[in-house]
Parts: C-alpha cells; structure tokens; sequence
C-alpha cells in the first residue's frame, strides 16, 4: 500500500513537470524561433531492483514555418545555426529568433538583448537603407548618381553547435551546458553558417498535440490524486477497524 502511494504521488510530480513545460509551449506559440521543448522519463533498476525514475528534458529543434515579412532587418538563421546575443547578466546566450531591432543608441537587439558582433559591437547610423548578406555582414547602402555604393557596418557572430550541447533557461534563451563550456576558450564564429533575410522563423510548437498532451495530463493527474484519496479513506477504516476489534 505505502509503495502505491508513493508512486501516485511522484507520478503526479512528474504530470505537474510536463503540464508546466506545456504551458511555456503553448506561451510561446508567437515567439520567433521558439523550440518546443518536452520531458522523457527513464526508469532504471538499480541492482536492489528498485526502479529510479531520471527526467531528461529534450528540445524540438526543427525548423518553423518561414514566414516572408520584406523587412531588412529581419532573418533566418539557416545549417543549424544560432545568433549570438548578450543576456542581462552579459553572459553569451544564442537564440533563433532573427526579429533585430535597433535601440536608442544605435546598437541591434532581439528581445531587448544586444547582438553580438563578429568583430565588435554593431552600432547602426539613423536614417540609412541596410541589407544583410548571406554571411552575416550588415551593409550601408548608398545611392549616388545613380550608381549604388556599398559600405560594411559590422558583421553578425554566427555559430553552430551539436543540438544535445545546448540547454534552454527560463528566459527562452539557449546556452551551452556546463560540461561543454570552457571558459578560458571563447565560442569563434562559424562562417559556414548562413542568414536569409527578410524572413522569420516561426515558432514550431504544435498548439494541438500540447493542447491534447495537456489534457490528457491533467486526467493522469485527477487519477493519481483519487488514488491517494482512497489510499487515506483506506487507511481510516483500517483504523476504525483496529479500534473496534480492540
């Protein structure tokens, strides 16, 4: 009886687990670039034969639908690459979502977070018409007498990592695990990784199988939580029982 109560109640830790992971999806389902992330449950036998659960998280990294938006500062990041930006502790995270903004002071961001720079931070002059090549470099381009000039602005710092070196935290952001970061070694720009601009990959969450994965959820949960009802009702009338027969 004790072993069925204790299993209800970590199976039920494990539903309140992935209804959470759930709800970020379903959250997200709008934000550029956004991987849907889910929870696998491996149980083990240790050689006591007793059975331990581990919980590994796992990420969805397929691409988005692509959306055409004619907006310059817009882009993909295509080969399994990533941008690089600085999160609000200056630490290097790296996202999919090519929405770029420039600030007050001339600098690009995504999400408010500053891109890094191939060879330095990005600074974007007011008033001037931009491409982004396929490489990352960000142009100025210039129309004069009827003859185009180009001028080179800065270069985005594209990379690329193996998909299970990556983990994702709470602010959406990916970064890399601990056992793959050297922090004495910085993380060099990939220049086979490539951009195409005007265009933004969507998120890939699947609103129907994490709506339907939800729900059943949360019947999983109803059940473990009847279980542990009548586990207690149970134990009372044994209870009652005893005090009877004494």
């Amino acid at each position: 009886m004790d072993n069925t109560i204790y299993q209800s109640m970590k199976a039920a830790v494990q539903l309140l687990e992935n209804q959470n992971i759930i709800a970020n999806n379903l959250a997200n389902i709008s934000t550029n670039g956004f991987k849907e992330a889910f929870n696998v449950f491996i149980q083990d036998k240790n050689i006591n034969n007793v059975y331990k659960t581990q919980t590994k998280k796992y990420y969805n990294f397929s691409e988005g639908v692509i959306t055409h938006t004619k907006r310059k500062l817009d882009l993909v990041v295509k080969n399994n690459g990533w941008l690089v930006i600085k999160d609000s502790n200056g630490k290097d995270a790296y996202t999919k979502n090519g929405h770029l903004q420039i600030n007050a002071q001339g600098k690009l961001t995504i999400q408010n977070y500053k891109v890094v720079g191939n060879q330095g931070d990005i600074k974007i002059p007011s008033h001037i018409n931009i491409k982004i090549l396929s490489n990352g470099t960000i142009k100025e381009i210039e129309d004069k007498q009827n003859s185009i000039s180009e001028k080179t602005i800065g270069s985005l710092k594209l990379v690329r990592f193996k998909k299970n070196d990556l983990i994702q935290k709470d602010n959406g952001l990916f970064y890399l695990k601990k056992n793959k970061l050297n922090e004495n070694l910085k993380v060099l720009h990939d220049n086979t990784v490539r951009v195409q601009s005007e265009m933004l990959e969507n998120s890939n969450v699947n609103p129907t199988k994490n709506i339907v994965d939800m729900i059943s959820n949360a019947r999983q949960f109803e059940m473990n939580m009847k279980m542990i009802s009548m586990y207690d009702q149970n134990i009372e009338r044994a209870n009652q029982l005893f005090n009877v027969n004494n």
